[in-house]
């Protein structure tokens, strides 16, 4: 029998994609859903709401790439290659962050006004210095790395294979998994997914252009959540 060709086997990668993405997808859906109906159960309130869910997703996302034999690193897990760049990564995939969350609602100004991210289920953190110094250490274990991957280390890369490959597939698949990360904050309002999906559409490039190397987007992630933390703390 001859050997599979290797557009034969980006074929069958590219099949196995969808059904994978859509476990994860309903992984995280599912626990949600429970998280709302056990809510009165639950140790914590509508700060929390959602954390459930990502955990499931990322647990769900890594249990798929072993079973299909694949390594951690497919998911990002890798050292990188220079130590010394990754804090310059870090901050400068903050600093564009930043920008375009500024220009952002300027742009939109003329056609469109931007409503600010509701953030009002946070407002135990402002003043309260013992929640937000909580909250800065809870969240990169709760929402930065299982968000990154989900959404940076798993989904893009499933989502270049669903369109192709190439660079096209990967600029469809940053975008794509970019409105699903914004749409999953809809507890944040209408500005809050659009300013989501700007931070991952931000941190899914910078994932592509340092390597594919998720420390430093779970890096960049950690530190907008404490800066978060820190600007809710002051208001």
């Amino acid at each position: 029998m001859p050997a599979a060709t290797h557009s034969e086997t980006d074929h069958h990668a590219g099949r196995q994609a969808l059904p994978e993405v859509l476990l994860v997808i309903a992984a995280s859906a599912v626990a949600y859903v429970v998280e709302l109906a056990a809510a009165d159960f639950l140790p914590w309130g509508d700060e929390a709401r959602g954390v459930i869910a990502v955990l499931v997703g990322a647990a769900t996302a890594v249990g798929v790439t072993l079973y299909r034999g694949r390594p951690l690193s497919t998911l990002g897990f890798k050292r990188p290659q220079r130590w010394w760049t990754v804090p310059i990564w870090a901050i400068g995939i903050l600093v564009v962050y930043v920008v375009a969350q500024a220009l952002l609602p300027v742009l939109l100004a003329p056609r469109f006004d931007l409503p600010a991210p509701d953030l009002s289920r946070y407002d135990f953190i402002r003043g309260n210095l013992r929640s937000a110094v909580a909250m800065a250490l809870i969240l990169p274990i709760t929402a930065s790395i299982p968000e990154e991957i989900v959404y940076r280390g798993f989904l893009i890369e499933r989502f270049t294979r669903l369109s192709g490959n190439g660079t096209h597939s990967a600029v469809v698949a940053v975008l794509a998994q970019a409105a699903v990360f914004g749409s999953v904050h809809f507890q944040w309002g209408l500005g809050g997914v659009v300013l989501t999906s700007i931070m991952g559409a931000v941190w899914g490039f910078a994932f592509l252009l340092c390597g594919r190397n998720l420390w430093i987007v779970i890096i960049a992630h950690s530190t907008a959540h404490v800066a978060l933390v820190a600007q809710l703390y002051n208001s």
